[in-house]
């Protein structure tokens, strides 16, 4: 065989060989990119984004909120009242909290609407929640909030002597909503009074599980009163006079209150001095208890509520108490601002919530509520 037999046949091997690696070489340069680029769009997602925070605020060092403009907000340290005052019928105002759970606190606020505060204890963060309500309290005042068989009422009235805003079909409204059905909105309850509901103008629910009702309607220059006793659970009324409705919410010996009522009204109450309580009970009623003797002119006024998770009182001048699990406290509540003064408070689990004003009575310049864990 010459020089150019095996060797020459075998050429055209290898170089079909060298082509066929050539060949590949595009499609491996096609994966290599195809990889390098799928690496780099998940690296520009980055990591995955946190689901949004349930309970956004914390209330572990103390959440010191004030009203302003129509919402709930953080007090800056160094502020001071800067609002005109107006009468306290009529102020932007925290006017009245209830205990809806123990993890949820009602605010009525004052010509804005009903608002939620709803805490998580275990890590101290809350939130707040607006209901859809504000229509309702234009040119209305807040008469009283309270929690009875699982509903949540707010009472709004004219005020008689302050009211600026054009008049409303019915003067009066009584809004119920129930907070199991988050989807609902507040409503108005109809008493059954036909025309005559629009006349309420005070709403007192007691332990016996009746309304005591005060009904205003015009009468020359003045007002005319009139009082009955409602039964929800029947519907029907009893017409009383103003001795025996003033008699049904006459104050009882503290020794009838709630024990860890008892307990937090005998820790924060000077000696020597007549003491009334305040306070709305478990069951949605408002209660008053007095002890002490003394001159009328220096009763110590207390208020506060006794709820499942606990009761808790406050002085005028930031002097709490709680009692709960057979345990009590005295301690003393943040000054939001000069001249703060607290109207009222709330317990909660593990927490308390206390509403605080700034004014001459009978204005309001500010208001908000102070939310702090339970010492």
């Amino acid at each position: 065989m010459g020089r150019g037999g095996p060797a020459a046949a075998g050429a055209p091997r290898r170089a079909r060989g060298r082509l066929r690696r050539t060949a590949l070489r595009p499609a491996a340069w096609l994966a290599t990119w195809l990889a390098v680029g799928i690496a780099a769009v998940a690296c520009s997602r980055g990591p995955a984004s946190e689901p949004p925070e349930d309970f956004p605020e914390s209330y572990a060092p103390g959440a010191v909120l004030r009203l302003f403009e129509g919402r709930l907000s953080s007090l800056p340290p160094d502020a001071a009242p800067g609002s005109p005052g107006l009468p306290s019928g009529i102020a932007p105002a925290v006017a009245a909290a209830a205990a809806v759970d123990g993890r949820t606190a009602a605010l009525a606020l004052n010509r804005v609407g009903l608002v939620l505060v709803r805490i998580d204890p275990e890590r101290r963060r809350f939130r707040i929640e607006a209901l859809d309500s504000g229509d309702p309290f234009d040119g209305r005042s807040v008469g009283g909030l309270f929690v009875r068989d699982g509903t949540l009422y707010c009472l709004l009235y004219r005020d008689p002597l302050f009211e600026t805003r054009p008049p409303r079909d019915p003067p009066s409204v009584l809004l119920a909503w129930d907070p199991r059905d988050p989807e609902s909105r507040p409503k108005p309850f109809d008493l059954g009074l036909g025309s005559e509901n629009g006349g309420l103008f005070a709403l007192f629910p007691r332990s016996d599980g009746s309304w005591a009702l005060q009904f205003r309607k015009p009468a020359g220059e003045g007002f005319e009163s009139s009082f009955r006793m409602y039964s929800p659970a029947s519907g029907s009324f009893r017409p009383l006079t103003r001795g025996e409705f003033e008699q049904a919410l006459s104050p009882r010996l503290l020794s009838l209150a709630p024990d860890a009522l008892r307990r937090a009204a005998r820790l924060l109450a000077p000696e020597g001095v007549p003491v009334i309580v305040s306070a709305a009970l478990a069951d949605g009623s408002r209660e008053a208890y007095v002890f002490g003797e003394g001159p009328p002119e220096d009763t110590v006024e207390l208020r506060g509520a006794a709820a499942p998770a606990g009761a808790a009182l406050v002085s005028w001048n930031a002097v709490a108490a709680t009692a709960r699990d057979g345990t009590e406290a005295a301690f003393r509540l943040p000054v939001p601002m000069p001249g703060a003064v607290y109207r009222d408070i709330v317990p909660l689990e593990g927490a308390i919530l206390a509403v605080w004003e700034v004014g001459v009575f009978p204005d309001i310049e500010e208001s908000g509520v102070v939310l702090l864990p339970a010492p």
